[in-house]
């Protein structure tokens, strides 16, 4: 019982503290200019998600850690499994984020070459669909990358938080509409560097993206769990 409880404390603690980034992340990015874009908003609202579902972990935790101290393990296991409900879809919810700031931070990159190379104001723009700009947005800094392996798998690897949003079937929509181009790097074999084009500049600030759905991460219980007796000792 005592190296169950102690590592029961543990998480207990690690939950917290993830809970507190978690806070401080939601605040950085409602203060900053994440507000300013429909991405930014996207990913405001998924940290909301994530801090509240990491703060009820915590709290379910740390009422295992009491159940523990006082022997009852049949609380402490239903406790547990509460808490892990509340961390149910957390880990996707993380790759969401990154995805929906990097979007916000192309918009911004998208902008400045629009102003720089005076794109207009998009009037003509080339319609996409929601997955196309996305990709789009992901890949407006510059930096992106596509890996075609030997065994024919083909996977975008730069930027890292692109790597699960952006498929090549995707990228290969863009390039055959001319909004996106693929040139082989020659330091890294089988590479090739992403482009936007112009054209796909005009068309990604012309979309109108659609609105998302609420984000849910805490999975609902099956069924309430019963009472747990009060969590006290044995009187002296």
């Amino acid at each position: 019982m005592p190296e169950r409880l102690q590592e029961t404390v543990r998480a207990a603690s690690a939950l917290h503290q993830t809970s507190l980034v978690a806070g401080q992340l939601l605040t950085k990015a409602a203060l900053g200019d994440a507000a300013t874009t429909f991405d930014g908003r996207e990913a405001i609202a998924l940290l909301r998600h994530l801090t509240e579902a990491a703060s009820l972990a915590a709290v379910r935790a740390a009422d295992t850690v009491s159940a523990l101290a006082h022997n009852d393990t049949a609380s402490a296991g239903i406790l547990l499994e509460q808490a892990a409900a509340h961390l149910a879809g957390t880990p996707s919810a993380v790759q969401l984020v990154s995805s929906a700031l990097l979007r916000h931070e192309g918009y911004f990159h998208a902008h400045d070459r629009a102003a720089r190379e005076n794109l207009g104001t998009g009037q003509g723009a080339v319609k996409i669909s929601e997955a196309q700009r996305k990709a789009l947005a992901s890949l407006a800094r510059g930096d992106g990358v596509l890996r075609e392996a030997s065994s024919g798998l083909r996977e975008v690897v730069a930027p890292l938080a692109a790597y699960v949003s952006v498929r090549a079937s995707t990228i290969d929509a863009l390039a055959s509409r001319d909004l996106l181009t693929l040139t082989p790097l020659p330091t890294q074999p089988d590479h090739f560097g992403l482009r936007v084009t112009s054209d796909g500049v005009r068309s990604l600030l012309a979309a109108a993206p659609r609105p998302p759905r609420s984000p849910s991460l805490t999975a609902p219980l099956a069924a309430p769990a019963p009472k747990a007796a009060p969590l006290v000792g044995p009187r002296r």
